[in-house]
């Protein structure tokens, strides 16, 4: 696993509660921002450490591997079963009777 060093954050928050509010949406925010559809794929990690009093909220990336695979759209693979042809048809007009 490649660890990335803890960043923090500056802000200093007055109860527990609040700094982690806040590493929760770091942490959703930072994993969207850095896993990719296909490719490399963190999990963030947070922390929340009391100083002076205050709590201070830290964050850091850890690298769990790649997503292979195919997304679909490109239809540069035949994984899946070919698409039926439709039959052709004739159409037979309607006609209204005579009066």
């Amino acid at each position: 696993m490649d660890l990335v060093e803890w960043v923090k954050i500056q802000t200093l928050y007055d109860s527990e509660k609040q700094a982690q509010k806040t590493a929760n949406i770091v942490a959703t925010t930072e994993a969207r921002l850095a896993n990719q559809q296909h490719g490399p794929q963190y999990e963030v990690e947070t922390r929340v450490d009391q100083i002076d009093g205050k709590w201070q909220v830290f964050w850091r990336k850890v690298f769990i591997g790649n997503k292979t695979g195919c997304g679909g759209g490109c239809q540069s693979c035949s994984d899946s079963e070919p698409i039926p042809k439709k039959s052709t048809c004739k159409v037979i007009p309607f006609r209204k009777p005579s009066v």
